[in-house]
């Protein structure tokens, strides 16, 4: 019987057809991931009812606490959705080629994108995804993918315990909390899959790009003075420049 050496033959594939084919992913992936950032926010939201009010949503409803709108991405939107996929796809075979950390990367990404997207449009930071990333992270650096356990381990309680106790002092300042527990549970995600040394290099990414948002939203007048502006997209920027631009990054990050 004929045997197919499937990795010699993918290694032996032409460079512009394996990125052909990393973006065919990465497309076909956008369509569930779009979908999950429509369902997702609105299954928790129904929850939240449920604890509030049980049975008696209507009650709740007529008190003013309503469902964000959610509308199903299509058109346009669903396409500027897509190029997140798709360049993670694309971005990771570049970096590792045909390798176990290319699906990590992918699996990283897309969540991450799924994960900002969420936390964008309704200022929520689904558990279910942030701790499964951690846990992911933890796992995949038991083989010391891109970190060593035991600083992935350190990156994971740092990256929750240095926003928590951050809000902490801003709540006991101004009186009300600066971010949300998601953000905590994100950046110990973050922490899980490349450790305590790249955490300062996130958060000083998330931190500036937040500043330059900010101002940006203010002088276009689209934020009032004062309102505050969702953190994990910036989180999972600072994530997504230490995951490839680990050339120029990386090395700096060395403890």
């Amino acid at each position: 019987m004929l045997s197919i050496d499937w990795n010699i033959l993918l290694q032996s594939m032409p460079e512009p057809w394996m990125l052909g084919a990393a973006a065919f992913i990465g497309l076909m992936a956008s369509l569930p991931l779009a979908q999950l950032t429509r369902r997702l926010p609105r299954r928790l939201f129904d929850e939240w009812v449920r604890d509030e009010a049980g049975d008696d949503v209507q009650t709740l409803q007529q008190q003013g606490t309503e469902a964000p709108s959610i509308e199903p991405l299509k058109g346009m939107a669903l396409l500027g959705f897509a190029t997140g996929p798709i360049a993670v796809s694309v971005l990771a075979l570049i970096q590792h080629g045909l390798a176990l950390e290319t699906a990590a990367l992918c699996l990283l990404g897309w969540t991450l994108w799924v994960l900002a997207w969420i936390d964008g449009e309704t200022r929520l930071l689904p558990d279910i995804l942030t701790l499964g990333l951690m846990w992911a992270g933890l796992l995949f650096n038991c083989a010391e993918l891109f970190a060593g356990l035991d600083q992935a381990v350190i990156g994971a309680a740092a990256g929750y315990c240095s926003l928590w106790l951050l809000n902490v002092l801003y709540k006991s300042w101004r009186g009300y909390d600066g971010m949300g527990a998601g953000d905590f549970k994100l950046l110990a995600a973050i922490g899980a899959w490349f450790g305590y040394p790249a955490l300062p290099a996130v958060v000083f990414i998330a931190a500036s790009s937040g500043v330059i948002v900010g101002l940006i939203l203010g002088f276009t007048g689209r934020r009032e003075q004062g309102e505050a502006i969702a953190f994990g997209p910036h989180l999972c920027l600072g994530a997504a420049c230490i995951a490839f631009a680990e050339q120029s990054l990386r090395p700096l990050l060395s403890p």
